[in-house]
């Protein structure tokens, strides 16, 4: 798999820049509000990941398994498991982005004002979805509400709908692309404000792997 469709698999929320008109519903802005407070709570984050991506032109779907980590100020780190290793990795200035069966480690320096609401930072980018999405709908379905969402600006996605639990989590997202693509994403938040080393957060050279620079 080349760069360009690795970073499409992982990035399925990656140009959150959208355009819409139409109704802003009352119920937005607290609907919003109760997410916005918990996840500005949140200085670290440890939580394991499933992600499923139905492919429209392939009809097939895939699956992947990681791990998540996140402290605030320092970095961020998105590791694939399964089906093989391969990682996204935040330092505070660039994005490192691995496959355990590539030579190669692509460098790309971080443009806050280009790369907010890809959810790659996804404590900052949940804490500031009213000024990515307006709601549509919301329902509640079991102990889980369901936030229907349509994005502000044109562009890939068309619509996205988040479940969220009774402490305000974000448990999983599903984002439907003009594609015809579905790619969703379940979290299982297994420690908050714990102790996350720095080391999480550092890129160590891989023996036999050149380093490659990218666009921002």
């Amino acid at each position: 798999m080349d760069k360009r469709k690795s970073q499409s698999i992982f990035l399925w929320v990656a140009i959150l820049f959208f355009w819409f008109s139409g109704i802003v519903y009352c119920v937005e802005t607290s609907s919003f509000d109760d997410i916005k407070k918990t996840y500005s709570t949140i200085m670290t984050l440890e939580a394991g990941f499933s992600q499923k991506v139905f492919i429209s032109s392939l009809k097939k779907e895939r699956e992947f398994e990681g791990d998540f980590f996140y402290k605030r100020n320092k970095g961020f780190l998105w590791r694939y498991n399964k089906p093989k290793i391969r990682y996204f990795l935040y330092d505070g200035r660039f994005i490192w982005q691995g496959e355990e069966d590539k030579p190669v480690v692509y460098k790309r320096r971080v443009n806050k004002d280009k790369t907010g609401g890809t959810f790659l930072d996804l404590i900052d980018d949940i804490s500031k979805m009213d000024e990515l999405f307006r709601l549509k709908e919301k329902k509640r379905v079991g102990d889980m509400d369901i936030m229907e969402l349509i994005p502000k600006k044109e562009g890939q996605v068309v619509l996205a709908r988040v479940w969220v639990d009774r402490q305000n989590m974000v448990k999983r997202i599903e984002i439907e692309e003009f594609t015809g693509n579905i790619n969703t994403i379940s979290f299982t938040y297994a420690r908050i404000n714990e102790p996350v080393g720095d080391s999480r957060f550092t890129y160590r050279h891989e023996k036999g792997k050149e380093i490659v620079d990218t666009p921002n």
